[in-house]
């Protein structure tokens, strides 16, 4: 208790209140550091699994972990809002060639994490030539590791004004371009394996800067890595060849 004089009683009784307030204070914090965990859910082979990743989606909350089951979900789906959305044993997102639908996988929220799908059968948007890929990213700081991309047109990955994403350890092949980057900064590309694409392995689009490209093997594309008007990356390290037209092309439209 107070003594009249403003000040605590005795040092004891001052020591037992920040025992407790610190007590308080770290229950607080633990608390909130488990809420930002989130929840997970399922989408798939369960019992209380939902039956599509986007209705995982649309269900989840900020910061939730979806799990995919294997099987092939034929959708397009838009990730509005951060989560990790994780693929068990590879499951497979198709995008069915549709042309009102586009891309297998649009970003459109920072933060995202997406690992371990894959995702092919992709289309331009109609009207938005620039739209179509496997996963098209259209934002920053996300993760897009450990996927396959195939039979997309026209990119496997694509990022427009896109700023911090890491593009890591996917396997990139049979799309018109392997990753496409346009108009976008600081993005990192390493370790990825792009081939048998149509046209470019890897294709910097002006004004894009200060992207890194690194530790891929680019190999039996049209052309490796093809810049046009763009400025200066990185791109160091990479194992390029055997590519039909040009390993290395940079074109400048004025």
């Amino acid at each position: 208790m107070l003594s009249m004089r403003g000040g605590w009683d005795s040092e004891a009784e001052l020591i037992h209140h920040l025992r407790r307030m610190f007590l308080i204070i770290s229950i607080m914090l633990i608390s909130s550091i488990v809420c930002a965990h989130g929840a997970t859910l399922i989408v798939g082979d369960s019992p209380n699994g939902y039956e599509s990743i986007q209705e995982a989606i649309n269900s989840a909350s900020v910061g939730d972990e979806i799990l995919v089951n294997p099987g092939t979900y034929y959708e397009n789906i838009v990730v509005d809002k951060r989560l990790d959305l994780i693929g068990l044993k590879n499951p497979v997102i198709d995008a069915g060639g549709d042309y009102v639908k586009g891309p297998g996988v649009t970003i459109l929220a920072d933060g995202v994490l997406m690992e371990g799908f894959t995702i092919r059968n992709s289309t331009n948007t109609a009207g938005d030539p620039l739209s179509g890929a496997g996963v098209l990213v259209r934002s920053n700081n996300n993760t897009i590791k450990g996927n396959i991309l195939e039979n997309n047109y026209r990119s496997g990955i694509k990022v427009l004004r896109g700023y911090n994403n890491s593009i890591t350890n996917n396997s990139v092949y049979s799309n018109f371009d392997g990753i496409l980057v346009s108009d976008s900064l600081r993005n990192k590309i390493e370790s990825n394996h792009i081939n048998s694409n149509n046209d470019a392995g890897i294709f910097i689009k002006g004004p894009s800067e200060q992207n890194l490209v690194k530790y891929n093997i680019i190999n039996n594309n049209s052309r490796g890595v093809l810049l046009v008007d763009a400025g200066l990356n990185d791109i160091t390290k990479n194992a390029v060849f055997e590519n039909k037209v040009k390993n290395f092309d940079t074109v400048y439209a004025y």
